[in-house]
C-alpha cells in the first residue's frame, strides 16, 4: 500500500465509510495526460470510420427521388434556385402572382453584349462589337477559335437545356420540364475518342472579384446538365470569360465528381418546386438590392417597383 492508499484507508476508518476502492485505470504521464491503449483504439477506429464516411459517394444515381408533389412553381433554373434561397417571397412575386420586374442598366448591357457576341460567333456581324467598358481586344483570338469552330459544327450557342424530375434531358417546351438551363456556348472536342471533353463557356460582364463562388455554382449546374445530355463525355471544363477585367476564371470536373455535386443540386430543386408557402425572408442582404422593393440607390434613385411589403426599407426613404 502506497502512501496515498494508506491516507485514504485511515481517513475511511475515522469516518465510518466501509470500503473505499482506488483503482487507477491508467498511468498518468508527467504532463498530465491519462495514457490509455483502449482509448487510443477507440479514437483511431471512430477517426478510420470518419474518414471512410467522408469518402463515401455522396449520392447514387438510384437514390435520387424522382416523384414530387409540386406547388405552384414546377420549374427551376439556378437564378430562380438562387433568389428562392435568399426570398422564397421574391419567387413568388414572380412565378406565382405574375409580377415582372425591370431588368437594370446593368442587366441591359449585358444582354445586348451577349446577344452581339452570339451574333459574330455565328458570322452575322461584323465588326467585333464593344463599349468603353469591355476589353474584348483580349478575348479576340479565342473568339475567332469558337467562330471558326462553329462554322465546322463543333459549337452550340445559346442553347436553352431541360430536364425532367429524373434528370433526363428534354427541351423548355416538354409538359414535364422541371430544370432550366441557359448556355452562352458548348463546344465539343472529339479528338480523344477514349476521352471525350467539353468546354463550356459563360461570357460575365460585370465584376469577377466577389462572384467565384456563385458563378462556380451556376457553372456546375450547366455541367450536370451536359452530363445527363451527353452520356459519352468524361470531361467538362467551365470556362467563365470575365469581359469588362479581361480574364478567365477555370474550373474543371470529371463525372465521378459531378455525381456528387447532383444530390445537392437535386435537393435545391425541390426544396423550390414543392414549397407552398414561400414565406418572405425580409433582412439588410435580401432587400438592398431586391427589384420588388422600395430601395433606392446611392444616387436616391429608386431601382425597385415597391410590391414587396415585407421591404425593411419601405417607408425609411421619405423619413
Amino acid at each position: 500500500m502506497n502512501d496515498m492508499e494508506a491516507a485514504i484507508a485511515a481517513q475511511a476508518k475515522k469516518t465510518g465509510t466501509k470500503t473505499i476502492q482506488l483503482t487507477p485505470k491508467a498511468p498518468v504521464t508527467k504532463a498530465g495526460k491519462i495514457e490509455s491503449n483502449a482509448m487510443v483504439g477507440a479514437l483511431a477506429s471512430a477517426t478510420a470510420d470518419a474518414l471512410v464516411a467522408a469518402t463515401k459517394p455522396v449520392y447514387n444515381p438510384g437514390e435520387i427521388r424522382t416523384k414530387a408533389v409540386l406547388g405552384p412553381v414546377k420549374t427551376w433554373s439556378y437564378s430562380g434556385v438562387t433568389t428562392f434561397e435568399r426570398c422564397p417571397h421574391a419567387v413568388k412575386l414572380n412565378k406565382v402572382d405574375g409580377i415582372g420586374s425591370e431588368s437594370g442598366p446593368a442587366a441591359k448591357r449585358g444582354n445586348v453584349i451577349h446577344d452581339a457576341l452570339e451574333k459574330w460567333v455565328r458570322g452575322d456581324l461584323d465588326p467585333l462589337p464593344h463599349d468603353k467598358k469591355t476589353k474584348l481586344d483580349v478575348f479576340a483570338q479565342d473568339l475567332q477559335e469558337l467562330r471558326t469552330a462553329y462554322k465546322a459544327g463543333d459549337v452550340l450557342l445559346e442553347e436553352k437545356w431541360g430536364i425532367r424530375l429524373d434528370w433526363s434531358p428534354c427541351d423548355w417546351s416538354d409538359p414535364e420540364v422541371w430544370g432550366k438551363g441557359a448556355l452562352d456556348a458548348f463546344v465539343l472536342d472529339k479528338r480523344d475518342e477514349d476521352n471525350i471533353s467539353c468546354r463550356i463557356i459563360d461570357y460575365k460582364t460585370g465584376q469577377q472579384y466577389g462572384n467565384e463562388m456563385k458563378h462556380s455554382s451556376q457553372g456546375v449546374g450547366y455541367a450536370l446538365h451536359a452530363m445527363h445530355r451527353f452520356p459519352d463525355i468524361k470531361h467538362f471544363q467551365l470556362e467563365f470569360w470575365y469581359l469588362d477585367q479581361g480574364t478567365k476564371m477555370i474550373r474543371q470536373f470529371n463525372r465521378k465528381l459531378l455525381t456528387e455535386y447532383h444530390y445537392r443540386y437535386h435537393l435545391r430543386g425541390l426544396k423550390m418546386t414543392e414549397s407552398q408557402d414561400f414565406l418572405p425572408n425580409p433582412n439588410l442582404h435580401s432587400c438592398q438590392w431586391c427589384s420588388y422593393g422600395s430601395n433606392k440607390n446611392a444616387k436616391g434613385k429608386p431601382y425597385g417597383n415597391g410590391a414587396c411589403g415585407f421591404d425593411i426599407f419601405k417607408g425609411l426613404q421619405d423619413e
